[in-house]
């Protein structure tokens, strides 16, 4: 029975690993501008306002401004006034040097973090005006960028606020003698390098804060239908390691979640009072600091999973062995040390009682055989056994058990880690958030399954749990005993696109296992 359990127990964590990855993975020319250094004033609250339709995507032959900050290079166009490009300073496309900081907006029919007005007020092919071209700030330094233009229904001004050192900015819409009561500003999908590391990114996903609860659409369960919600606190797209987010000021909006031209759509609709509508923008990383930071619960766009309260202390211990070690590779390694070292009481009850349960194994199968036609008998015969031998058949398990949330917990933090984005860890292992290939010079390899180089890592990992298995006390039927040796092979094909992180958390985890049950083995004899 604890064999059966313990397998259970082992397939449930490779389901559990398997659905929270698949959720992650599925993607007359006009007068110059007017550019302010100012703070703007509070806006007003929001209420819900009916769906909306997109315009046309700005051009990139319109005259643009540029803003630079410490964090981003936006560059805005006068046609729409939606952005046309927003690079993070920080991150860059690829893991190569010389790789360009990483664009988030990625050219498509309706261009992506356009920040489109609808549905009251549209600007669609509206060309606007500017004074100036370019807006410099650093440090807590605010500034703001006016676009004005003409429409039937009155003056349109969307005025955009950036600050020196923050992710946030703030979009302010004016319309003189508007009739609409909300204003619906509208995102579309991040660019693709945006997405996780690897052959396999992480899907990316339509999300929102619904009464304190994170909703997530993919684009197939958008295409299929449309989805409102009211009372959000922010609403937005995410990839594994970047979002974007708009969160009406003060209060909550309604949202609508749709599909134009076959472009996955959030728009968020805030209030119009005074003929002003305002929102927070938050474009950047999925960084809990950063997020934590930007308030209204951003931080909670990082979804740990049930073991959060375990996932969460773990992330912030990864970040402090990295300023120790000055390597996130070796402080995934002694992260995985510490933690093995707390749950070694645990492990090595389990390690105990299993080999208890395997010397007893004899006198197991002759009570089945004499009392295989009375199963009443047969167990209180099995239970008469353990009493004798002090054995209990699920004190091996409910260590396994404890420790699985710390197992799931690390993993999760691992999973969710941008810090592993781009972070070399040692010989041709260059980034912790893709999967691991060692090219072979002169050996072309390139499969649909592991696609260029060989996963080496992956492959050293796959022969730690053999030796673990084989270490491990055998009981039970054979059947159990063959499934049971068929995991590590299960495991290996699973890991095979795994980022490179989580591959070596694994190995380490079954290196020190290895090393617990060689031990456990001399003491016995």
């Amino acid at each position: 029975m604890e064999r059966r359990l313990l397998l259970a127990l082992a397939l449930s964590v490779v389901v559990l690993m398997l659905y929270q990855d698949m959720l992650r993975r599925y993607r007359p020319a006009p007068r110059p501008p007017v550019v302010s250094r100012e703070t703007p004033p509070p806006p007003p609250p929001p209420e819900p306002a009916p769906a909306g339709e997109l315009g046309a995507p700005p051009s990139e032959a319109a005259p643009v401004v540029t803003v630079d900050t410490d964090v981003v290079q936006a560059t805005i166009s006068t046609l729409g006034a939606r952005l046309l490009k927003l690079e993070l300073k920080q991150y860059r496309r690829s893991v190569q040097p010389d790789s360009p900081a990483l664009d988030l907006v990625q050219p498509g029919p309706v261009l992506p973090l356009t920040l489109q007005l609808g549905p009251g007020v549209s600007d669609a092919g509206l060309t606007f005006h500017v004074d100036g071209s370019a807006l410099v700030l650093h440090g807590g330094e605010r500034g703001a960028v006016t676009f004005v233009a003409d429409t039937p229904g009155g003056r349109l001004e969307k005025r955009y606020v950036f600050s020196g050192d923050d992710y946030v900015l703030q979009l302010i819409a004016t319309q003189t003698g508007a009739a609409s009561q909300t204003i619906g500003v509208a995102l579309t999908p991040l660019a693709a390098d945006s997405a996780g590391g690897g052959r396999t990114p992480g899907r990316e996903t339509a999300v929102a804060l619904h009464e304190n609860r994170l909703i997530e659409k993919s684009a197939t369960d958008l295409a299929r239908q449309a989805v409102t919600l009211a009372d959000c606190s922010w609403a937005g797209f995410a990839t594994q390691y970047f979002m974007s987010a708009a969160m009406p000021a003060d209060a909550r909006g309604q949202v609508v979640m749709t599909t134009a031209a076959e472009v996955p759509i959030v728009r968020i609709d805030v209030p119009v009072i005074d003929g002003r509508a305002s929102a927070a923008v938050f474009v950047g990383p999925k960084d809990r600091a950063v997020l934590t930071r930007a308030g209204r619960d951003l931080d909670r766009a990082l979804d740990f999973g049930w073991f959060w309260f375990i996932a969460i202390p773990l992330l912030r211990a990864l970040h402090l062995l990295r300023a120790v070690t000055g390597n996130y590779g070796v402080a995934i390694i002694v992260l995985t040390v510490l933690v093995k070292l707390a749950t070694t009481p645990l492990t090595q009850t389990t390690f105990r009682n299993m080999r208890e349960m395997q010397k007893i194994q004899p006198q197991m199968a002759k009570l089945k055989e004499r009392f295989k036609d009375d199963q009443m008998a047969l167990q209180k015969e099995m239970m008469e056994l353990y009493r004798r031998h002090r054995v209990n058949p699920l004190s091996g398990c409910l260590p396994m058990v404890l420790q699985l949330p710390i197992f799931v917990g690390l993993y999760n933090a691992l999973s969710h880690a941008i810090e592993l984005r781009h972070a070399p860890f040692a010989l041709w292992i260059n980034d912790l958030s893709a999967p691991d290939r060692l090219p072979i010079p002169g050996i072309p390899i390139d499969t649909p399954l592991i696609g260029a180089g060989v996963p080496v890592l992956t492959l050293v990992m796959g022969a730690s749990m053999f030796v673990q298995q084989w270490l491990t006390p055998q009981q039970g039927d054979p059947a159990q005993q063959r499934m049971m040796m068929f995991m590590p092979i299960l495991f290996t094909y699973m890991f095979m696109n795994f980022p490179a992180g989580l591959v070596l958390y694994w190995l380490v985890n079954n290196v020190l296992t290895i090393g617990q049950q060689y031990l456990s083995l001399r003491s016995a004899t």
